[in-house]
């Protein structure tokens, strides 16, 4: 299967000339290019969202907006149709994990995660969990890795904005089965030459800079290859980050 990690940058008045509206048709060109199984996306206001969904029809998008404002924004899955989404939600890491908007006292805003149970065309299953989170908020979602590994264990792919990078504790502790029972593989393991890149374009197609878009699977998955996606338009991008792209199959 191909999975993706594609944060597309919310849409901020400040941006000027790299606002949603003018970047938008990159964004397509990018998700029909790759031809993605699941695709993992972030920072997606409700405008984007409604943008996303007239324009994907051979795709079911799930997952819930992190409060009732206006302007809040989702961290949707993206699910080929030839696959079946066997159940899915979006829960807080907070404290209340099944309350709309909740948060941490010292957060800016309230950090989701949607997960769904992805059966692929060939009848094999996986859970898959996006989100945009680091220290808390990784722990949370581990716990929740864990209660859901126990109902149903299935092969588990993370993806997401991390905002740490390879070397920092969060991310080393995290692959190491640290906050939860079992260990992780983050794809780029397999191009190890990957992580002095950055995940981050600014929209000027940067080499260089933070590296905090991940793909994590567990050990019961392999990968087969991965890649930071530099699609542009004559330089125009679509998103201040680069897409991460995998593709993995389950052990056997």
């Amino acid at each position: 299967m191909r999975v993706m990690s594609f944060n597309l940058r919310s849409d901020f008045i400040l941006d000027f000339k790299n606002r949603w509206d003018k970047r938008k048709h990159i964004v397509y060109e990018v998700i029909d290019k790759y031809d993605c199984d699941i695709i993992g996306v972030q920072e997606v206001t409700n405008k984007m969202f409604d943008d996303i969904i007239d324009n994907f029809k051979s795709y079911t998008i799930v997952g819930s907006a992190r409060s009732k404002k206006y302007f809040s924004e989702r961290n949707n899955l993206f699910v080929k149709n030839k696959n079946k989404i066997i159940k899915h939600n979006t829960f807080w890491l907070s404290k209340s994990p099944d309350k709309v908007g909740s948060q941490l006292w010292y957060s800016l805003y309230p950090r989701i995660c949607t997960t769904a149970v992805v059966e692929l065309e060939n009848g094999d299953k996986v859970r898959v969990y996006n989100t945009q989170a680091r220290d808390f908020g990784l722990k949370k979602l581990s716990q929740f890795i864990d209660k859901n590994r126990k109902e149903e264990k299935l092969p588990v792919i993370v993806m997401g904005d991390f905002n740490a990078t390879p070397d920092s504790k969060i991310i080393k502790k995290f692959a190491a089965g640290e906050y939860n029972t079992d260990r992780f593989v983050a794809v780029q393991e397999v191009k190890r030459e990957l992580y002095k890149k950055s995940t981050m374009s600014k929209f000027k197609g940067k080499e260089n800079g933070l590296h905090i878009d991940y793909i994590f699977v567990s050990e019961d998955l392999e990968i087969v290859d991965v890649d930071i996606v530099k699609y542009n338009d004559n330089g125009s991008y679509p998103s201040d980050h680069y897409p991460l792209i995998a593709d993995i199959k389950i052990k056997k």
